[in-house]
Formats: C-alpha cells, sequence, structure tokens
C-alpha cells in the first residue's frame, strides 16, 4: 500500500496494537471499574476525544503527528468493535488485516505508477467488506 509496502512484521505490530487495545483497553477495565464493556469503550472515546483537543500543546511536530495519528487509529478501531461488537474483535482484527493486505496487492500489483492510481485505490477500497 502507499504506506511503503505491508509485511508480515507489519501486520503482527498492528495486530498486537489492536488486540491490546481490546484485551486491555476494555475487558481488563471494564473488570478492574466494574463497568460493561460499553461503558468502558465509551470512556475510552470520550478521553480521547479530549486528549485529541489538547495534543496542540505538544511542541514536537513529529511527535504531536505520531500521537494525533495513534490517538485517531485507536478511536476508529473502537468505533469499529462498537458496531461489530466486542465479541466479535478476533473477526474484526483478522478482517481488517485482510483489507490493509488487499490494499498492498491492489497498489503495488496492479496501480502503482499508473495515472490516478490513488483514486483508482480508494475506489477499489470502497468494495472491500470489512
Amino acid at each position: 500500500m502507499p504506506w511503503c509496502g505491508f509485511n508480515q512484521k507489519m501486520e503482527q505490530g498492528l495486530s498486537g496494537l489492536q488486540t491490546g487495545l481490546v484485551e486491555h483497553g476494555i475487558i481488563d477495565r471494564s473488570k478492574k471499574k466494574s463497568q460493561t464493556h460499553e461503558e468502558t469503550l465509551q470512556k475510552e472515546l470520550d478521553d480521547m476525544s479530549r486528549f485529541m483537543k489538547e495534543t496542540n500543546r505538544i511542541k514536537d511536530p513529529e511527535l504531536r503527528e505520531l500521537t494525533e495519528t495513534l490517538t485517531k487509529y485507536a478511536c476508529a478501531f473502537y468505533k469499529l468493535i462498537e458496531k461489530r461488537g466486542i465479541k466479535n474483535y478476533k473477526n474484526t482484527i483478522q478482517s481488517l488485516n485482510k483489507f490493509f493486505w488487499e490494499m498492498d496487492n491492489k497498489y503495488y500489483g496492479e496501480l502503482e505508477g499508473k495515472q490516478d492510481d490513488m483514486k483508482q485505490l480508494a475506489d477499489h477500497l470502497n468494495t472491500i467488506r470489512v
């Protein structure tokens, strides 16, 4: 994909992050706080939303951008988990990683260097069901 390619180590890293977000960020915290998964998930989303309003305070522009991007990723992932149900999180992770592999394969296998390659990639991604 236009990330520089997608490989096994990247997939493992994303899978680890995604699994940790669910197992530690939702399941473990729910138990520790005696909350439902839904309550914990909403609290996490609220915390991240409030945090995003303060990231302009991070002075180093690269660290700010990395922090904001990772926060946005976690937020979007939690929203996907919320939509699909926490009990289905392992299937959601697999589907999401298949999406990233498809993006990589389509771009480097067919589109790289072609006119409107990114437009075609975005259009193709709309056809993939996650």
